[in-house]
């Protein structure tokens, strides 16, 4: 009970702020849109609050070899269990290290070895933001010390980073999305109305956002494709997902050429985790057991419009 009722004052205080940050973004733009467009990139690089670790994502962290993995924001706190081929876990926005652990034991029992870290300003890493972009230096600094990885497995933004890591050269045979987002700039837009930004303070965000990380917002999408990855794809969303809708992941399968999506029941954005259909399948398809089916050439070019690779 004492554990939770921090917990609950600290949501309550946050409901709180973000009812005032709503309600006074208006008013704001209308003085000073500069200051408007910069408050609104503060607060989309500003992840949620640290909330304490389960005790089960505890004990599997105790249990792993736990180091440091240099990077220019401060030292990613990373764990490795097991001994064999590398997979490499990346946990989502507001998440942790610990997020993936439920697949380590299967994991490390079909023969491979695993690596999770905190990306930057999530976990026990250091800095107090980051983004998407971070998320995907995150996973080459981490790839570069504990590497090479003969698969990833990464859940919602963690996934996405997975993918664009792909694209920028990161190596692997079989990577596994859980619940990714195809498009980070239809959730920039998604974050605006939220707050009820008027149009020159998002615009402003946008562009604050393009200039820090020297990036467009188009090279962003996921569903853009693979790039010059071959590795095979395995995608598991679902259908009752109210955070990443399952049109994103049927997007991402759309664009790549070797993949599937597997529709879950029941499981949302986050039980998704923890699922064993999930891990078993993910498993099984790394260490080469399940093959994804080839997306039909007509697929490619265009999301489908209804979810009709169901499995």
């Amino acid at each position: 009970m004492k554990r939770r009722q921090p917990l609950f004052r600290r949501r309550r205080l946050r409901r709180a702020v973000l009812r005032a940050v709503r309600g006074g973004f208006r008013h704001i733009g209308k003085f000073s849109p500069s200051l408007s467009a910069r408050l609104a990139e503060h607060m989309f690089r500003t992840p949620p609050p640290r909330y304490p670790r389960l005790k089960r994502e505890d004990r599997w962290l105790a249990l792993a070899r736990h180091s440091s993995t240099p990077f220019p924001g401060g030292p990613l706190p990373t764990w490795t269990w097991g001994k064999g081929p590398a997979v490499l876990l990346v946990h989502g926005w507001g998440g942790h290290g610990g997020r993936l652990t439920p697949f380590v034991g299967p994991l490390t029992r079909a023969g491979f070895s695993v690596v999770a870290f905190d990306a930057p300003g999530h976990g026990s890493a250091a800095g107090r933001h980051s983004a998407l972009p971070e998320f995907v230096d995150a996973i080459r600094a981490v790839a570069e010390a504990h590497g090479p990885f003969e698969a990833a497995i990464g859940h919602s933004m963690g996934g996405a980073a997975c993918a664009l890591a792909l694209r920028g050269g990161l190596e692997v045979r079989s990577v596994v999305l859980l619940a990714p987002p195809a498009d980070p700039e239809k959730y920039s837009g998604r974050f605006a109305r939220f707050f009820r930004m008027p149009a020159g303070a998002r615009d402003g965000m946008k562009r604050r956002l393009e200039r820090r990380y020297r990036i467009q917002w188009e090279q962003l999408r996921v569903s853009g494709g693979p790039g010059a990855s071959r590795a095979r794809l395995l995608v598991f969303h679902d259908p009752s997902d109210w955070k990443v809708p399952i049109q994103d992941g049927l997007e991402i399968v759309a664009n790549w050429p070797h993949a599937e999506l597997v529709r879950t029941r029941g499981v949302g954005h986050h039980r998704i985790l923890r699922d064993p259909a999930v891990i078993a399948r993910a498993v099984a398809f790394l260490g080469g057991k399940t093959a994804p089916r080839p997306v039909p050439r007509s697929r490619r070019n265009r999301p489908p419009l209804r979810p009709a690779l169901a499995s």
